[in-house]
């Protein structure tokens, strides 16, 4: 085994600023700089004071106490990102209670078996009309559901939530009952479970993370020294949603450091949002990366004569430039006549965008680097809260998901398995004792499953998924992971899923991108249609070149033989993403398994 460390121990436990999530929020809302957060609802901006967010915290807590929510009970959100989302957590928190954070499009099946397994009583939604129908009929299940929107559809078992907020109020004016609040906020322990999050990545059945307060409040303390926040300067945009642990541990985050946050719509919205809002710190997935690179490299489309010859070399030495190298006298004249450009129309303001969840392309990074766009990619999941490493403006190597957090101990084991232990790794999944029993090794690390090396400077670099590894029927081990990612890097693919498990080569799914295949179609004065792209000779010979060359630099068992163009539009909402944009592979493996058998006959 190696570590990325000289010497490995059981670190002493970490003394902590604050000793629950509620504690910080309120010493947040108590400072005299601290300016309130915004939410984007309708077109407007509306703003949350600091005096409305500690009231309403503490009147929905006491509203909630009210319904009957009891200790260690389990309240269910789902809803888009808010402040009245973060005010919930708060609240249910403040009952000694835990939040299970869901989707709208989760399935009738996971929700249910969710929504039992942790113990829910009571559900908080924006409006009936966003669930999908399927789950009308659980509904009736909770002892009360609570509808943010005044114009939603009421259940019989339903309660709105500014309803709820004014019975919330009247207990706040009595002061015995306004005092059950500082009681509760003080008896709350470090090491009580604030949230179940259930996860099941690409594969697998949910399995729900227990995490404390000491798992996250561990994890922002260490996270400060890398990325120190100005509160007087920062804004900070919430564009993905507070369900998904990494952008609910950045708003905690945000709140630890005292900045605005911005709480976006839809990020539908997004171009529009940070032209608004122009803000200087971002976390994303790659898919949004992905999207403003294209609508930046599609500006020449629109441009004629030298201006077009402009922009498109200065794309095209974006998109190889070493981003470590000196910037040579040319860089200087695309930085102002280009680069300055496509920056002002994501805001002009960023100092830090930080990547998450999964990888992000390599010749992507290289161009939002060398434009001027300030990316940090880091690593982590859900069981570490999530950070496990990242990098930052004084530790940076692109390509790498960075260097561990401090307060970790991050080794390769067998199998190349990176493997964490430390106060931010959760202690087991909510009634899964089998799991527990074999998810950590003797000496208390965390099996990730993932794989990846240390380089001699102490990067992390990450390379697959162990439980993703595909078995040819000739015995043979393929990662799909890297050649997902090297496919994917050509303008014609969107999404590539390899397909070897059990065959006898290697073959693959690619989703044609269609703003990669407009642009390739125009100049030949085709009409776009995603049939018609399908079968281009153009797009077809294209792909097939990139396919060759990606083969040339992998070993014969893992060269991809065939491969099949499909026009699909891929979303959360068709099941074949999971919230955090990634290819489910159990269900797009069901849903093309004609054209895979195809491949194979």
């Amino acid at each position: 085994m190696s570590y990325c460390k000289i010497e490995c121990y059981f670190k002493s436990m970490e003394s902590l600023e604050f000793t629950s999530l509620p504690s910080m929020f309120f010493a947040n809302c108590d400072r005299t700089d601290f300016k309130g957060w915004y939410h984007r609802k309708d077109g407007e901006w509306v703003h949350y004071s600091k005096e409305t967010l500690k009231r309403n915290t503490k009147a929905l807590a006491l509203a909630l106490n009210s319904l009957g929510l009891k200790e260690k009970e389990s309240v269910g959100i789902i809803a888009p990102s808010s402040p009245n989302w973060i005010i919930a957590d708060i609240a249910v928190q403040l009952n000694h209670a835990r939040v299970v954070p869901l989707f709208p499009n989760i399935s009738s099946e996971n929700f249910a078996y969710q929504s039992i397994d942790s113990n829910i009583k009571i559900l908080i939604i924006n409006s009936f009309e966003e669930l999908d129908e399927p789950l009308f009929g659980i509904l009736e299940n909770f002892t009360k559901i609570i509808c943010i929107d005044n114009d939603s559809f009421l259940p019989d078992n339903g309660i709105y939530w500014d309803e709820l907020l004014i019975r919330g109020y009247a207990a706040l004016a009595d002061q015995v009952r306004a005092k059950w609040i500082d009681n509760q906020l003080s008896t709350i322990n470090p090491d009580d479970i604030f949230s179940i999050i259930y996860t099941s990545g690409s594969t697998g059945c949910p399995k729900g993370v227990e995490l404390t307060h000491r798992n996250m409040l561990v994890q922002i303390q260490n996270i400060k020294p890398m990325f120190r926040f100005d509160n007087k300067k920062d804004t900070c945009l919430t564009i993905l949603p507070v369900a998904h642990v990494l952008e609910r541990m950045a708003v905690y985050f945000y709140t630890f450091s005292g900045v605005t946050i911005y709480f976006g719509d839809n990020p539908k919205n997004l171009s529009h949002i940070l032209r608004e809002v122009r803000p200087t710190i971002m976390i994303v997935v790659p898919r949004i990366l992905e999207r403003l690179y294209e609508s930046m490299t599609t500006a020449s489309d629109r441009a004629k004569g030298i201006k077009r010859f402009l922009i498109k070399q200065a794309i095209k030495i974006a998109k190889i430039k070493d981003p470590n190298r000196r910037f040579e006298p040319l860089h200087w004249v695309f930085n102002r006549l280009v680069y300055k450009q496509m920056r002002e129309a994501v805001g002009g303001n960023f100092r830090m965008i930080i990547s998450g969840s999964s990888a992000l392309n390599k010749s992507i990074l290289r161009f939002l680097l060398n434009i001027g766009l300030p990316v940090f990619e880091g690593y982590g999941m859900t069981e570490c809260s999530p950070v496990v490493s990242a990098n930052c403006k004084q530790a940076i190597r692109p390509g790498s998901i960075g260097k561990p957090l401090a307060h970790l101990d991050v080794r390769i084991g067998e199998c190349n398995e990176i493997q964490i232990r430390g106060e931010s790794v959760f202690k087991g999944y909510h009634n899964r004792p089998d799991l527990n029993a074999k998810n950590f090794t003797p000496d208390g690390f965390y099996h990730s499953g993932d794989q990846g090396y240390f380089d001699k400077d102490g990067f992390l670099y990450f390379t697959g998924r162990i439980k993703e590894l595909l078995k040819t029927s000739t015995g043979k081990y393929v990662s799909p992971n890297p050649i997902e990612l090297e496919i994917t890097r050509h303008p014609l693919v969107e999404q590539a899923l390899v397909i070897a498990n059990d065959r006898k080569f290697a073959s693959a799914i690619i989703w044609l991108n269609p703003v990669g295949a407009r642009r390739m179609l125009k100049p030949q004065n085709e009409d776009y249609d995603v049939e018609n792209a399908l079968k281009s000779p153009l797009i077809l010979n294209s792909i097939n070149r990139h396919i060759e060359h990606i083969n040339k630099k992998l070993n014969h068992w893992e060269q991809i033989r065939k491969w099949t163009l499909v026009g699909d539009e891929l979303t959360i909402e068709s099941g074949l993403l999971t919230p955090t944009l990634k290819i489910r592979r159990t269900v797009a493996e069901k849903r093309y398994a004609k054209q895979i058998e195809a491949m194979y006959n």
